[in-house]
């Protein structure tokens, strides 16, 4: 999941909700030390109202693409992991599919269930992927919405490849972060805060220009299972939309299962 922090208009930075969510996600004891990243995916547990008002969507282009790519219908089964309060589990579930989402946070999961609870071909688990009891089910599609860096590399990228059936798809869906020229650096701003609180990560303060990050097939995260379990990474770029202190590209990559 990639971050904004603060608006800004003509460097005049304007608090948000969800500076404050960040806030509370990144502050430790001793600034030193890195926070534990499954510790900071459980920040957004405890507030899950806030989260689910504050938490950037994602454009009906994706889906229909995902559609294209995957050939989902109303025959297929997809299991979604960490769906939040389930923002992209609604536009999975209008597909027609049948879908499994599963959510570690236990509060996160009651508000995706409530919000979910006109549709009849979804089902919420409470559960992070790498203890998941699968029950022995297999899925034509797996997708990871915003997720997929809260799950541990080690174990994730096998489970995924053993919840599916053969030559079923693995769709990582996300926000980047990115900036225009001429936009206000809001994280000029922050950067001391940024390395304060999260010391050597570079990328928190220095967004990539958008055209940049368009011109290549790097993402935002983790997208190469270290295993070989999948084939080529599909990349597909969709029309940014605003998000607080900057634009947010929706992107979707889709990788096939080997066989």
């Amino acid at each position: 999941m990639e971050y904004g922090s603060a608006s800004a208009a003509a460097g005049n930075p304007v608090a948000s909700p969800w500076t404050s969510l960040i806030g509370c996600a990144l502050v430790a004891d001793d600034p030193m030390v890195h926070p534990n990243p499954h510790d900071l995916g459980r920040v957004f547990n405890e507030v899950p109202e806030l989260y689910d008002r504050v938490r950037p969507g994602y454009p009906d282009e994706l889906f229909a693409d995902l559609v294209a790519v995957t050939g989902i219908d109303q025959r297929s089964s997809v299991l979604e992991v960490g769906c939040g309060t389930g923002q992209a589990t609604r536009s999975l579930a209008a597909l027609g599919c049948s879908v499994t989402a599963i959510e570690p946070g236990a509060d996160m999961a009651a508000l995706a269930r409530r919000r979910l609870a006109t549709f009849r071909n979804v089902e919420v688990e409470t559960s992070a992927l790498e203890e998941w009891d699968e029950r022995g089910r297999r899925f034509d599609v797996l997708v990871a919405a915003s997720s997929w860096h809260w799950v541990d590399p080690s174990i994730g990228w096998q489970r995924a490849h053993d919840v599916l059936h053969p030559g079923g798809w693995t769709a990582l869906l996300g926000n980047v972060v990115v900036r225009r020229p001429g936009e206000p650096e809001v994280y000029t701003e922050t950067a001391d805060l940024h390395e304060r609180f999260c010391p050597g990560n570079p990328s928190w303060g220095h967004p990539p220009l958008e055209d940049d990050v368009r011109a290549t097939d790097e993402g935002w995260g983790l997208v190469d299972d270290p295993g070989g379990l999948f084939g080529p990474t599909i990349v597909r770029w969709y029309p940014t939309v605003q998000w607080l202190s900057g634009t947010a590209s929706p992107i979707s990559f889709a990788r096939r299962r080997c066989i």
